[in-house]
């Protein structure tokens, strides 16, 4: 093998052991737990109801809209 062989083939193993230490967290392969904010479009509308953002009616819109769009 070439030196410059040699050596991609030593950065992609550095980079899978720096992927598979549990103490490692990437975006791409963080845990559902790891990452933060409202699970569903109905939880995102809650946060926003209880920030103040938006009132009651407007919270109970997007929710009544939210589920149009899904039951049709």
């Amino acid at each position: 093998m070439t030196l410059s062989l040699t050596f991609a083939f030593a950065v992609a193993a550095l980079c899978l052991l720096a992927v598979l230490r549990s103490g490692v967290r990437t975006p791409a392969w963080a845990r559902a737990r790891a990452v933060t904010g409202p699970d569903t479009l109905e939880e995102l509308f809650a946060a926003r109801y209880a920030r103040g953002d938006i009132d009651l009616a407007q919270y109970r819109t997007s929710v009544d809209l939210l589920t149009a769009q899904l039951h049709c």
